[in-house]
């Protein structure tokens, strides 16, 4: 009959002495806690080396461009409205901008208020804004007019710039100069319709586009045909109105007196004597001419000398009167 193997292990262990028995049991002790050990280490490397990692991404840093004024929903962004700061990596969105210069140039997509990164989804596509017209906010109208070096700030104004327009009339003690627009955007200087960043030299050009509604188109353009138009620059930040006059209101009005006999009414007068007509009351006005004979045709006279005698005839028509002196 065969022997359960692990009765004959007991039997073995039984018979084995008490001291080797105890140095067994340390011996399987020690090794069981050397291996609980190093796993329990194990996990606590693994757990400080995702730490150090997790620290290490948190130290990194990037660039991300924020707002510094509020921008409009449809303004072309200028180069003043932006600035970079640098975060934490993990705090970056995604789609955020790393480059004032990536941005610069672009239509916002909606209102972007100050201290807000700009994201991919702030500005609309270039396809979206391709084209001068693409810059020009809905519901505006770009408006062109002349200036030269004096009336155009010596060429400091850029695309993006804010302005006044002050239109200026007369001469010596006549003259008169108001403003007619106030914070008045320009979209474009010459031909250049998109700022260069960083840039510091003026750009003179002999006009400049501006972005008005559609009534302040036409006040506009009377306001440089009558008058002289001059450009006031506007600080970036500054956008508070200014009261505006109509061009009209430059030049001189007519005199006008108004005299009484013109306000008097017209007087009601009989209509005037027929020629020959005799004269006395001629009735109320309006009523019939009387029956009244024609006057006698004229007399007509002749005169004859006999020596000194002088004789004369006076006939009317065929019938004639002779008579002497």
């Amino acid at each position: 009959m065969e022997m359960n193997p692990f009765r004959s292990l007991f039997l073995s262990l039984s018979r084995m002495p008490p001291i080797l028995m105890l140095f067994i049991i340390l011996g399987l002790a020690v090794v069981v806690t050397m291996y609980v050990m190093g796993i329990v280490n194990g996990s606590q490397e693994e757990a400080k080396r995702a730490q150090e990692a997790a620290k290490h991404h948190d130290e990194v840093k990037t660039k991300v461009v924020y707002a510094a004024k509020n921008i409009e929903e449809g303004e072309i962004i200028p180069a003043e409205a932006l600035e970079e700061h640098d975060v934490d990596a993990s705090k970056a969105p995604i789609d955020a901008f790393n480059s004032v210069n990536a941005v610069v140039g672009q239509q916002a997509a909606y209102p972007v208020p100050a201290g807000q990164i700009v994201s991919q989804h702030a500005v609309k596509t270039m396809a979206a804004v391709t084209g001068f017209e693409g810059r020009i906010k809905e519901g505006m109208r770009a408006l062109t007019f002349g200036v030269d070096s004096n009336s155009g700030v010596a060429g400091f104004i850029a695309p993006g710039s804010h302005v006044d327009v002050v239109c200026i009339t007369g001469s010596a003690g006549d003259t008169k100069a108001a403003p007619v627009m106030s914070d008045v955007e320009v979209i474009a200087v010459g031909t250049v319709y998109q700022k260069a960043p960083g840039s510091t030299t003026a750009n003179p050009a002999g006009s400049v586009t501006v972005a008005v509604t559609p009534e302040d188109a036409i006040k506009l353009i009377k306001a440089v045909s009558a008058a002289k138009p001059y450009l006031v620059l506007r600080n970036d930040k500054d956008h508070s109105p200014v009261a505006v006059v109509d061009v009209k209101d430059l030049f001189p009005k007519p005199h006008k007196e108004a005299t009484e006999v013109a306000a008097l009414p017209a007087p009601n007068l009989p209509p005037p004597p027929l020629p020959g007509a005799p004269s006395g009351d001629l009735g109320a006005p309006g009523a019939p001419a009387a029956n009244v004979p024609p006057p006698p045709p004229p007399m007509h006279e002749i005169e004859m000398w006999s020596g000194s005698k002088k004789k004369f005839s006076r006939f009317r028509k065929a019938k004639m009167i002779e008579g002497t002196w």
